[in-house]
C-alpha cells in the first residue's frame, strides 16, 4: 500500500535555485501563503464545529444512536462523537458493544453514570456542546446569576455552583482540558469572592 503524507498548510520550495537574488520576496510570499493557509484552516474548523453542533441542537438532523436522560428529558447523542472525545464514554460504549444493538437504541440515565453529586440539564447541555464543537458556551443567565442587579455574576454563589457542576461533569467523563479550565475559573472566583468580602469589611469599618 502506498504511503500518503499529510499535505502541508504552508508553501515550501523544493529547489535551492529558487533562493537566488529574490529571497526576500520569496520569504514574504511564504509568509503570506502560511497566513492564508492558517486562515483557511480556522474557517474550516469553525465550519466543522458549527456542523457538528447542528447534530446536537437541530431536530431535523436527528441521527443520534443513543439517549442520555437528564432530569427526565432525553437528549439524543452520537456514540462515535462521545467515544472519541471522552475516555469514560469510550470505555462505556466499548463494554456494551454488541449487546446494545440487539436491544435497539440504548438509553442512559445521567444520574446512574455519576458516582456522586449532581449535574443539571443546563450544565450537561453545555458540557455536551463542548464535546461536539470544542467551544465552551457562556453559562445561561437563568441558572448562573443571583438576584443582585449590580452583581457581575462571575463570583456569586449561582455562578460558582454552575461552574462546579461543569467541572464535576468534566472530571467524571474524563475531559482533562475542561477540568483545568474550570479549576482556573473557580480559583479566580474564589479570589474575587475574598476580595469583595475584604472590601466590604473595610467599608463597614470606615462607616463605624
Amino acid at each position: 500500500m502506498a504511503n500518503f503524507s499529510e499535505p502541508s498548510s504552508s508553501l515550501s520550495y523544493t529547489s535551492s535555485s529558487h533562493l537566488s537574488n529574490g529571497s526576500i520576496s520569496h520569504n514574504i510570499s511564504n509568509s503570506s501563503g502560511a497566513e492564508a493557509g492558517t486562515s483557511l484552516e480556522v474557517i474550516s474548523l469553525n465550519k466543522l464545529s458549527s456542523n457538528l453542533e447542528q447534530l446536537l441542537i437541530d431536530s431535523t438532523c436527528d441521527y443520534s444512536d443513543a439517549d442520555i436522560v437528564v432530569e427526565g428529558t432525553a437528549i439524543g447523542v452520537h456514540r462515535c462523537i462521545l467515544g472519541a472525545r471522552s475516555k469514560f464514554f469510550h470505555e462505556l460504549f466499548r463494554r456494551e458493544k454488541g449487546s446494545s444493538e440487539k436491544e435497539g437504541k440504548p438509553k442512559y440515565c445521567l444520574s446512574d453514570l455519576l458516582t456522586c453529586g449532581k449535574v443539571g440539564y443546563e450544565a450537561f447541555l453545555i458540557f455536551l456542546s463542548y464535546l461536539y464543537t470544542g467551544k465552551l458556551k457562556p453559562s445561561p443567565m437563568e441558572v448562573s446569576t443571583c438576584v443582585d442587579n449590580v452583581c457581575a455574576h462571575d463570583a456569586c454563589r449561582p455562578a460558582i455552583n454552575f461552574a462546579v457542576e461543569l467541572m464535576y461533569a468534566s472530571s467524571i467523563f474524563q475531559v482533562p482540558e475542561l477540568v483545568s479550565l474550570f479549576q482556573v475559573s473557580l480559583f479566580y472566583c474564589t479570589v474575587m469572592h475574598n476580595f469583595l468580602f475584604t472590601m466590604y469589611d473595610v467599608c463597614i469599618l470606615d462607616v463605624v
